[in-house]
């Protein structure tokens, strides 16, 4: 069965894509770590991405007996959102020590990329447009993560030059024609990039080739 990844800037109707989508066609919906763990008092380097590991390894239990299984941000996104700020977040963790723990965890095949991924994009306009209309979230961050959306733009158009059939990019004018797209578009059966380290050797490549303040 299929495991998809949404993706997309603060406001672009991530979650609510996914639960919709979940909800009405029996899929499993795996939201972002913050909504599922409390970090501990003292949170050490790997603890954000052990737990894109666990979401991993719900998302091939849960897709057992699912048609599919939907996971709310990418499990990959230190990657590109650490590169994104220039690795100065979270105590200035490195390419090299992101890429390590990726690698070992992709070779144990204690993780894997989804078969599809879908990026929603709309304007800044329409993002802060949403943001004010939407009281029952604070999104933390949401100005920082204004910054971010042309460099993962171009983080995705990249994995879409290695891989044409792994990411689908998404105009999001509204919730249902995003849960209509993907449904067209959704792959039914597992695809064999699921633990490539080729696929993660271009895209470390191309993030130290490039800097992420070169597409603001």
């Amino acid at each position: 069965m299929a495991v998809i990844s949404i993706e997309g800037a603060s406001a672009a109707g991530k979650t609510t894509t996914s639960c919709e989508l979940a909800a009405k066609f029996d899929g499993y919906h795996i939201p972002e770590v913050n909504a599922w763990w409390e970090p501990p008092d003292s949170v050490y380097p790997e603890w954000f991405f052990e737990r894109q590991v666990d979401r991993w390894q719900i998302a091939e239990e849960k897709s057992q007996n699912h048609p599919f299984v939907v996971i709310d941000i990418d499990l990959f996104q230190p990657l590109w959102y650490n590169w994104a700020f220039d690795f100065t977040l979270f105590g200035g963790q490195s390419l090299d020590f992101v890429e390590e723990f990726y690698r070992k965890h992709l070779l144990a095949k204690k993780i894997g990329f989804p078969d599809k991924y879908y990026l929603l994009s709309t304007s800044e306009k329409e993002l802060r447009s949403r943001k004010e209309g939407d009281r029952s979230r604070r999104r933390r961050g949401f100005e920082m993560n204004l910054r971010f959306i042309e460099p993962q733009k171009r983080y995705f158009q990249e994995m879409h030059s290695f891989n044409p059939n792994l990411v689908c990019f998404i105009e999001a004018v509204t919730i249902e024609d995003n849960v209509k797209r993907i449904l067209e578009t959704m792959p039914s059966t597992a695809k064999d990039h699921t633990y490539s380290i080729e696929l993660l050797e271009f895209m470390v490549s191309w993030l130290r080739r490039n800097k992420a303040s070169d597409f603001y």
